[in-house]
């Protein structure tokens, strides 16, 4: 009987067949773009001169819209540095909206709040979701850096998802969780107060993510090395492979 590997990320997983594995695509979240800021709001912030730091691929897609909304080009940005969290991100951004940013190579939100230190940056336009992660806010104002947040989206949990009529609960089987939002997630879909009780094992996106299972009382099987999807899954059958010998 093959083992099942539940991938719950916003986005699904990269086409690829592994022996005894069934990979079931699971979404425990959805995006709605949306921002009630507009461009005489972002123009003031921009004359202040920040850096303008994109937290995710969503953030770029937000971005992208919101510009559509109103009819702008990208040259409202002409004047700013961008920065992302993380070469997707990075990518992302240039693919889409044609634009250059730096990425520290810590590919997570402590990572970027330590090189801002370090370059002394001290105003900073934030692109994320409407509820950015509290510790990276925190983070922000105990380093001193000003911070005007630009919400472009705002994630939901896909109360809709098949996902707690299919899982099954089993030693055997693997959870991707690519988010800290993921594991709010997961918890409301199952009806979970914590991952204590949860015997399948779970493989994280990356340090970020796997603090939030460890707050929830998880255990985390595997850490990706690199903050990336594709990465992740290339190195997938080895990890399932070494967990069977065990």
């Amino acid at each position: 009987m093959k083992s099942i590997l539940y991938h719950t990320g916003l986005t699904s997983p990269p086409l690829v067949e592994i022996e005894g594995l069934e990979i079931c695509y699971y979404p425990v979240l959805k995006v709605k773009y949306e921002s009630n800021l507009v461009p005489h709001d972002i123009s003031e912030i921009l004359y202040m001169d920040p850096i303008v730091l994109m937290m995710s691929k969503n953030a770029v897609l937000g971005i992208k819209k919101w510009l559509e909304h109103y009819n702008l080009e990208t040259d409202i940005f002409d004047d700013v540095s961008f920065w992302t969290v993380g070469d997707r991100t990075h990518a992302c951004l240039k693919n889409i909206l044609g634009i250059s940013s730096f990425f520290p190579d810590v590919m997570t939100g402590k990572g970027v709040l330590q090189v801002l230190q370090k370059q002394n940056i001290s105003k900073v336009l934030l692109v994320s979701g409407q509820d950015p992660r509290k510790e990276f806010v925190d983070g922000l104002s105990s380093a001193g850096i000003n911070f005007f947040h630009f919400p472009v989206y705002k994630i939901h949990i896909n109360e809709n998802s098949k996902f707690s009529v299919h899982f099954n609960d089993d030693l055997s089987n693997y959870l991707i969780i690519t988010s800290p939002s993921s594991v709010d997630g997961i918890l409301k879909i199952l009806s979970l107060q914590d991952l204590s009780e949860l015997k399948t094992r779970i493989i994280s996106i990356g340090p970020t993510t796997s603090e939030a299972i460890l707050q929830n009382k998880g255990d985390v099987f595997f850490e990706s090395e690199v903050q990336n999807i594709n990465v992740l899954y290339d190195h997938l059958e080895s990890i399932i492979i070494k967990s069977s010998v065990k």
